[in-house]
């Protein structure tokens, strides 16, 4: 698609070139510009609406959650605890002591996060270990229409610390090989994902 990304035929992946990613510091300047309050209503309507179509409709068998990638301020987490949950949070800025560590969960959200990150496999390893059996898992990243002409012109891409781009079909790959079953997506970008009871 340009010089600096990778793009698999087979699960619709696309990663940027590693010389592409910036650094920590650089990535912590460009989070530390956004506007992620309480008071953004736009912002609180976005995660509302994530709840919705993702998870919500299975609350009775949700009582633990992990919100992995909270940002500043844990505004999703806040909603979730609003809502009767019992829910941790962690950022790797902003909240960095691994809550999670030999603990499992009914569900782990993790919203505009996959996107920034490098090693894929060893996250959605992490949030399979980290499930309960028939635990839920519930991600919001852009996906990309893969087409090479619009990919290039995409806005979510020009973000320098935007490295890891899906679509549904990558998700599909990945759950079959971290034994998750893909529930919902609505093409656009939110997908619900489950672990196998077998696991």
């Amino acid at each position: 698609m340009q010089c600096l990304t990778y793009h698999c035929k087979a699960c619709e992946f696309i990663f940027k070139d590693p010389d592409a990613i910036v650094s920590l510091e650089k990535e912590l300047k460009v989070y530390e510009q956004h506007n992620n309050s309480e008071e953004n209503l736009g912002y609180v309507g976005m995660f509302q609406d994530f709840m919705d179509k993702t998870f919500l409709p299975y609350k009775n068998h949700i009582r633990t959650i992990l919100d992995f990638g909270s940002g500043p301020t844990p505004v999703l987490a806040k909603l979730m605890q609003k809502d009767g949950f019992d829910v941790e949070h962690y950022d790797k800025f902003f909240s960095p002591q691994k809550v999670y560590e030999g603990k499992t969960y009914d569900l782990i959200t993790s919203t505009e996060v996959i996107e920034h990150i490098a090693d894929i496999q060893a996250v959605l390893e992490l949030f399979s270990e980290h499930l309960n059996s028939d635990g839920y898992l519930a991600v919001m990243t852009q996906f990309h229409t893969d087409v090479p002409q619009e990919y290039l012109k995409w806005w979510y891409r020009r973000d320098p610390t935007h490295i890891s781009f899906f679509r549904p079909k990558t998700f599909e790959v990945l759950a079959r090989k971290y034994g998750l079953t893909v529930l919902f997506h609505d093409s656009k970008k939110l997908i619900l994902m489950q672990k196998s009871t077998t696991l």
